[in-house]
């Protein structure tokens, strides 16, 4: 099963502010995060359900908020892990991001290129990243718009891996870089390749999800893996890139 989730350019008409129009992404009314499927991303991050029903099922609505511009309900949960989720439902239909809430803030900025994707940017590193609260960032792009500056935490979500000997951080987003070329959001993913030595691993658990997850240090970057791996070995990972705001915190 792909994450998916569906807006609808209407949503204008039923009262919802002038930030819906931004978030409704043009031409499109369904969006699919096709680079991964929600087995393989919510299960790295230690979710072992089934679907993406059952986790809406199982979420806790201890922050559930009704008039979130683009939406009509959104569900959000940090997990004592540092796991997060953040549910959002139009018309019947939900869309799901995780994000992790255990790294270290640093300053940056972020605004939405996408429904679902901002564009990080924190020290001299930028990339497109799944935001934990899509709906409360300004819309933005390459040339001009607003950004939201604040302490963010960004992490990656390993798909797949090599490890081998030590090497120098490094994090590359060719869908960013193609996206400040030819200015298409539609083209906009996620995707990064990420690669460094391994300075710390923690494992951790899932309690809503019920799994397992383990957290390499590289050079202060979170990266979630689904297995442990050995300090001081160099890795170069594939994955999806998370981001964590403010948002949430109050």
């Amino acid at each position: 099963m792909f994450l998916t989730g569906k807006l609808n350019s209407e949503a204008t008409t039923r009262g919802k502010d002038a930030a819906a129009n931004a978030i409704a992404a043009p031409a499109e009314k369904t969006v699919a995060f096709r680079m991964a499927s929600m087995d393989k991303l919510f299960s790295t991050c230690g979710f072992d359900f089934a679907d993406m029903e059952e986790l809406i099922a199982e979420l806790p609505t201890d922050h559930d908020l009704w008039d979130a511009p683009g939406f009509d309900r959104v569900l959000f949960h940090a997990d004592p892990s540092g796991m997060a989720v953040t549910a959002m439902e139009y018309e019947g239909e939900w869309a799901a991001v995780p994000s992790y809430r255990g790294g270290e803030e640093a300053p940056g900025t972020i605004y939405r290129a996408t429904p679902y994707i901002g564009i990080v940017e924190t020290g001299d590193l930028q990339f497109a990243a799944l935001a934990d609260a899509p709906f409360a960032l300004p819309a933005g792009n390459p040339v001009g718009g607003e950004k939201l500056q604040g302490q963010v935490r960004p992490a990656v979500v390993a798909l797949k891996y090599e490890v081998g000997e030590p090497e120098e951080f490094s994090l590359a987003s060719p869908a960013t870089e193609r996206f400040y070329r030819n200015f298409k959001p539609s083209m906009l993913n996620p995707q990064v390749e990420v690669a460094g030595t391994i300075g710390g691993v923690a494992k951790h658990s899932n309690e809503l999800g019920m799994g397992e997850f383990w957290v390499c240090d590289l050079d202060g970057l979170p990266l979630i893996v689904n297995e442990k791996l050995e300090v001081g070995r160099g890795i170069r990972a594939h994955g999806i890139a998370l981001c964590a705001t403010e948002f949430w915190d109050a």
